[in-house]
């Protein structure tokens, strides 16, 4: 089924049910948003408001119990695993704060094995200025087990960016970073939404880091009931973390999304 719609990922009445009878959760509970062509969207809420369920059904890694998801153009629904993986492999790149890199492997090669294994031809100039920006220039053949934790997930966050993929889905991208390195890391996805027209979905906990968003959204109780984008109330850290604040005090009540 294509999707009639434009925006690179969309979910339709999405809910997400854990467990059965008096004990269910509803982690997400009906979300209804589209997250449009170069865009870069940071996603926020108090603890266990659903952040994390809604970026793993959008990116088709969980299944909705209800609703419909559309990626790239593909509604998810029914798809069998081989179908969502070569739809991944085509369109979606990840940064999780699981490293997922492989320790036989130099920096270099973990960040073109997603190209390598879609059997594409790496851009070697862009791949080497992905490097460079997340400050690994100097050790493109290191491996794994010669890097920090931090110095990782610039790996990680490298192989995302490099094959210029439509969708990219980060969870706490920078939270290994130290601060200088985050402020690069997070000015390069957002140049990248800008200039290649990527969409990018970020989930954060860091007002600063949502600040480098074109919009924020808020989460609560598995509902979005609030939004700050650029051109209305411009996102900075300090209306981030004031709007957080309030949310995480229990002062606005939820709405439908």
């Amino acid at each position: 089924m294509n999707n009639t719609g434009n925006a690179p990922v969309q979910l339709t009445d999405v809910r997400k049910v854990y467990g059965t009878g008096p004990g269910a959760v509803d982690a997400l509970a009906g979300v209804t948003y589209e997250f449009a062509a170069g865009t870069f969207t940071a996603v926020m809420g108090p603890s266990g408001s659903g952040k994390s369920t809604l970026l793993h059904c959008a990116a088709g890694l969980d299944t909705p119990t209800t609703g419909d998801v559309h990626l790239a153009g593909r509604s998810l629904r029914g798809l069998d695993e081989t179908s969502l993986t070569e739809l991944r492999r085509e369109h979606v790149a990840f940064v999780f704060q699981s490293f997922n890199l492989m320790p036989a492997l130099t920096v270099r090669q973990n960040v073109v094995l997603p190209m390598t294994l879609a059997g594409k031809q790496p851009d070697d100039a862009w791949v080497t200025e992905v490097i460079r920006a997340v400050g690994l220039g100097e050790r493109v053949k290191h491996r794994p087990s010669e890097l920090s934790g931090g110095q990782q997930q610039r790996v990680a966050i490298a192989r995302a960016l490099a094959g210029r993929t439509a969708i990219t889905f980060a969870d706490e991208p920078t939270g290994a970073l130290d601060t200088t390195t985050a402020l690069e890391v997070l000015t390069l996805l957002r140049d990248q939404s800008r200039r290649l027209g990527q969409t990018i979905v970020m989930v954060t906990h860091d007002p600063v880091a949502a600040s480098y968003a074109d919009r924020v959204v808020f989460l609560v109780d598995g509902r979005i009931v609030s939004e700050l984008r650029r051109g209305a109330v411009h996102p900075t850290a300090e209306a981030v973390a004031a709007e957080l604040a309030q949310l995480s005090a229990g002062r606005l009540s939820p709405t439908e999304s």
